[in-house]
């Protein structure tokens, strides 16, 4: 496998492009197939009709791709349609030389339905058994991606996955992909890559720092239109933290500033795209109720040293060829230090990528959208040969770039100690200071989440309310530091006779709250019994020895419980218990 790219600034340069790649063709003993990606700011047709029909003289079998974006990268240089890049080429070219492998390009256009389109892909991967990786392509902002990527998950998880969005205009139609004369500027274009010696491998960097306090999304009205953070209207969180109001044109200038959140073990960003008069904010890609966000910043030290430290990871796999897919947010941050990102990786391997608006990329089998990631695909074809040598660039920054980068570490280093300050006044609040257990308001708090994801997906859980008989006498017969003594033995109990992934709170004076995950009757009973053996030992407290019994009401899960009715029937059942069954008793509910 070779991979050799081209950077063209005029037009002659295409014929010096391809009879370089003719020379690295006669170079190899077989070629089983080849792709040719053109990458440029804009594809006309005259353009890309003349590009496609002088590579197929040369090389009649290649698979022909067209891309349209903003700008991009080959060879360690930069390409770009802009005026205010200096030096740059105005589009790259590169011939990716198979041994054995090879490539299925397909387009999937506007007038298909985006899940008939996922199915047929589905299809195509199934049958292909050597598939190793896809590469997926949306020439532009549109609907139906979250159900797209959805369907895509559902493949073999060993097959890589990655990708980019062209462009993030909805509106405008400019062509973005050129297969084989398939000109679109809707839909995407998939590349599966077949080869049972074929072998791939992503990497992903971020370098965005969170700070601030984390927020969590309690109502969307769709999935990229949040209605309330804690409650609260969306846009009052982004008012207070960046300043920002409704009435602004144009939020280019927060760009850097994404919301970042945890799923399926990777950490994803979100920009804002809009905020409503309605106080209703509008993001780049899909969200969820129940999800917990905080604000980022971007640090270009951070930023260039984790793309330096993933690529000389990738370089352990030994890979033949590169391709990255980068946010333009990354752009935006480093402008003429962008270059450090993929300097050191050019020089090892050969690499070439482009600038996207919206990033994809696998991880624990989830195919996910994103955005301010760089996405870097190695590939080889056989067993690793020498791991290339990866020799990390210093960037050099100019003043303006390192008071930013100053200014995001004092932010950064402002937000972990307030953080540490913070989880210790969690603590003191949230725990009993007698027990060390949960208290009631930490544990009504939990309980609503435990609930809503108990409900949702059908897991039976059980919930007790219990109080020591008689805790009053203790008290007045022996003193209340008798008692407090009492009520941390039982609390010690509890937590012996529960597992890890229960939960045990002090209720108020001696009443406990018990909750029980994935239990049904028969793990609640056997949890009580192990409580009443233990709480046969809270006699040998007493002066006196007197027996301490435990009056325990428990309540299994409904379909239909909310937090209230959940409470109401435990608290019915410990009732019950006391006052009609007698003494150390347990009553279902």
């Amino acid at each position: 496998m070779k991979q050799f790219s081209f950077l063209l600034y005029k037009e002659e340069d295409l014929a010096l492009c391809l009879q370089e790649a003719k020379d690295v063709a006669a170079s190899m003993a077989h070629i089983s197939d080849l792709l040719v990606t053109l990458f440029a700011s804009e594809l006309s047709v005259h353009t890309m009709a003349d590009f496609e029909r002088a590579t197929r003289k040369i090389f009649p079998q290649a698979k022909v791709v067209g891309f349209a974006s903003e700008c991009g990268f080959a060879n360690g240089k930069m390409w770009s349609g802009e005026d205010d890049v200096p030096d740059a080429a105005s589009a790259a070219v590169t011939f990716t030389f198979f041994s054995s492998s090879r490539v299925i390009p397909l387009a999937f256009d506007e007038q298909s339905d985006i899940s008939v389109a996922a199915q047929g892909l589905v299809r195509t991967i199934s049958q292909e058994k050597a598939t190793k990786a896809v590469g997926l392509f949306l020439a532009a902002q549109v609907s139906g991606i979250t159900e797209l990527l959805g369907v895509l998950s559902d493949v073999d998880e060993e097959i890589v996955f990655f990708g980019g969005l062209l462009s993030d205009q909805m509106n405008e139609r400019r062509i973005t992909i050129d297969l084989a004369g398939h000109r679109m500027s809707r839909g995407f274009l998939a590349i599966v890559f077949v080869g049972e010696e074929l072998h791939a491998k992503t990497q992903i960097s971020f370098g965005w720092k969170p700070f601030g306090p984390e927020v969590q999304i309690t109502r969307m009205a769709d999935e990229r239109t949040i209605v309330e953070l804690d409650e609260k209207p969306a846009s009052e969180f982004f008012s207070h933290y960046l300043g920002i109001r409704h009435c602004w044109e144009s939020l280019a200038s927060v760009e850097t500033f994404p919301m970042c959140l945890k799923r399926n073990g990777a950490t994803l960003a979100r920009r804002l795209m809009d905020i409503h008069a309605d106080g209703c904010v509008y993001v780049s890609a899909d969200l969820r109720e129940g999800e917990r966000l905080r604000i980022a910043s971007g640090d270009p030290i951070a930023i260039i040293s984790e793309a330096q430290r993933t690529h000389a990871e990738l370089c352990e796999f030994s890979p033949e060829a590169v391709f990255i897919v980068n946010c333009m947010g990354h752009y935006i941050m480093l402008q003429q230090n962008n270059v450090y990102e993929y300097a050191a990786i050019s020089r090892a391997v050969p690499t070439h990528g482009f600038y996207s608006y919206a990033e994809f990329f696998r991880s624990k089998g989830k195919f996910m959208k994103t955005n301010l990631m760089m996405v870097s695909i190695g590939f080889r074809e056989g067993e690793p040969k020498e791991a290339p040598i990866y020799k990390p660039v210093s960037p050099q920054f100019g003043e303006q770039t390192s008071i930013i980068a100053h200014l995001v570490h004092f932010v950064d280093a402002m937000t972990k100690e307030w953080e540490s300050a913070h989880s210790k006044l969690v603590v003191l609040a949230e725990r009993d200071a007698l027990t060390g257990l949960m208290n009631r308001r930490a544990m009504e708090r939990s309980f609503k989440d435990i609930l809503h994801d108990a409900l949702a997906s059908d897991i039976p859980f059980a919930v007790m309310m219990l109080d020591m008989d008689d805790f009053k006498g203790i008290n007045d017969t022996f003193g209340h530091a008798m008692g407090d003594e009492a009520l941390v033995a039982l609390a010690d109990i509890l937590r012996s006779s529960v597992r890890s992934v229960d939960i045990v709170s002090r209720w108020g004076g001696d009443e406990f709250f018990v909750i029980l995950t994935h239990a049904d009757r028969a793990a609640a009973e056997r949890v009580v019994e192990r409580i009443h053996r233990g709480a046969s030992s809270l006699s040998l407290l007493m002066p006196d020895k007197r027996s301490v019994g435990l009056s325990i009401g428990v309540t299994l899960s409904s379909a239909h419980d909310t937090p209230e009715t959940v409470f109401q029937r435990a608290d019915a059942a410990l009732y019950e218990s006391k006052r009609t069954a007698g003494k150390n008793k347990v009553i279902f509910r």
